[in-house]
Parts: C-alpha cells; structure tokens; sequence
C-alpha cells in the first residue's frame, strides 16, 4: 500500500499532466521541453545553490542566536508572501485562455487544469492533510507552523529591527511580476528550487539543538519520501516547470534568463547576509 498522500501521488497529476503536454503541438512541446531545462539548469548552476553557508548548516556548524536570526529574515523573505505569489498565479492562469500556443480548443480547459495542479500547491501551503481531510486545519499551514517555529526559537515574528535590507529586497521582488503569469511560474520554480536545497540544511543545523525544531515547518518541507510525511516540493517543482513550458515564449529568453538572474542574485545576496551579518 502507498504511503503517499494524495497530493504527493503521481496519480494526483496524472491526467493534468498530460493534458497539458497535449494541449500544443507536439513539435512545440519538444522544443520547449529543450529550451525550459536549459533554463533549470542555469538555476541550478547559479552560486546559489554552492553557498558556502550550504556547507556550514549541513554540518551543525552555525549557532542557535545565528539560526534565530536566520529564521527571522526568511519569514520576511519569503515565508510571508509565498501563497500570496502562489495565490496570484492560479488567477493569472486566466491568460491561457486567450495563449496562442494552446490549441483553441483546449484554451479555456487549460485553464482548468494549470489550476488544478497549482491547486495540489496550495492546499499543502494551507494546512491540508491529504492523508486524512479531517485532521487537515489552518494552525497545520507553512505559514502558521513557521510562526510557531519562530516563537519555539524563541523569536517575535513581528520583531523587524532585525530584519536586513536583503531580505525585504526579496520580499518585494514579485510585486511588479504579479500580472504576468509566466513570470510568477518562473519565480515560483525557482523559489521551490531555493526551498528544496535551504530547507533541509536548514533542519540539519536546527536538529543540533532541539529535534523539536525540525517538526511542524520542516517535516512539511523538502521531497517525497514514502515516510508519511507530507513534503512535496519536488513534485510542486515539476508541476511548475510542466506548466511554464506549455506557456514558455521563445521571443521572451532574453526576459526569463534576466529574471532568473535577478531573482536569484537577490537570493545570493540574502544568503551571504546571512552568513557574515556584520558585512
């Protein structure tokens, strides 16, 4: 019996799955197939993702007062607007309505579909147990659980004296992206990326201390693993990266690799803040 939880399972995404890589032509998709994993892998060999602070966390290196302080800015960063982003996009999905790479036909069914599985997204982001519905609650979301988190370290969330430049760069950075639904899929992909490879280094370095840090948030991120937890952000990744090459503009690559660039370079940014806070 699978111990994956429905929004985990391949069988959740299947069918939208491949409507998506079915709703252009197949010449189109094979193209953009190419051109979208040139763009992961630029992602994947920005600096980011060989942070010298990487090493550090995954070897418990870095103390509790340097983790507090850590926690405190990626709640600004990142952790406050994620489903607003997240949110924003499954309305946006309203452009491939009128996408000139989708079949006419199947126009407004895309619509449906990319907001299925951006849906699969954010009902884990809200609290959902998809497991077992009944024991799903809002005091059970991303958003709540690193709240208490943050109060376990013993940190106010509402404290911003101590929040840095670097991370409100960030936190600011979609706001003039939102009416754009490829590029919300672009930062969204890349910040599940971020997510993925932070996420657990961050729980390494927290377990140190108290393994009670690494439940709540930290049991709810990283990648589907059969162990009955509900991470999922691989799968969250996949679906879209699926979805923006189905919407990728060729005629935009300039775009997307600047704004991968730029989204990125403010993670670098924020990283090496948090590594050397007096710099």
């Amino acid at each position: 019996m699978s111990t994956l939880s429905f929004t985990q399972s391949k069988n959740a995404r299947l069918e939208a799955l491949s409507f998506i890589k079915k709703s252009i032509p197949s010449t189109l998709w094979n193209k953009h197939v190419h051109e979208v994993q040139q763009l992961k892998q630029t992602c994947l060999q920005h600096p980011l993702f060989q942070h010298p602070i990487l090493t550090r966390l995954n070897t418990q290196t870095l103390s509790l007062e340097q983790l507090k302080f850590i926690h405190l800015n990626y709640f600004t960063a990142i952790v406050k607007t994620f489903t607003d982003a997240l949110s924003m996009v499954i309305y946006q999905a309203l452009q491939l309505e009128n996408h000139e790479n989708i079949h006419e036909v199947d126009r407004v069914h895309a619509k449906a579909h990319a907001r299925y599985l951006l849906s699969l997204n954010l009902i884990d982001e809200l609290g959902f147990n998809t497991y077992e519905l009944s024991l799903s609650s809002p005091a059970k979301s991303h958003l709540i659980y690193f709240i208490d988190l943050l109060r376990l370290l013993q940190v106010d969330p509402l404290d911003q004296k101590a929040v840095v430049t670097e991370a409100y760069d960030l936190n600011q950075f979609n706001q003039p992206h939102l009416p754009s639904y490829d590029s919300l899929l672009l930062i969204l992909a890349c910040a599940e990326l971020q997510v993925i490879k932070y996420s657990e280094a961050l729980r390494i370095n927290l377990k140190k201390y108290d393994v009670q840090f690494t439940h709540g948030y930290y049991a709810c991120h990283g990648v589907v693993d059969h162990s009955k937890k509900l991470a999922n952000d691989d799968n969250h990744e996949d679906d879209i990266w699926a979805l923006f090459t189905q919407s990728y503009m060729h005629i935009q690559r300039p775009a997307y690799e600047q704004l991968i660039e730029q989204y990125l370079q403010l993670w670098q940014n924020f990283w090496s803040k948090m590594d050397n806070p007096t710099a």
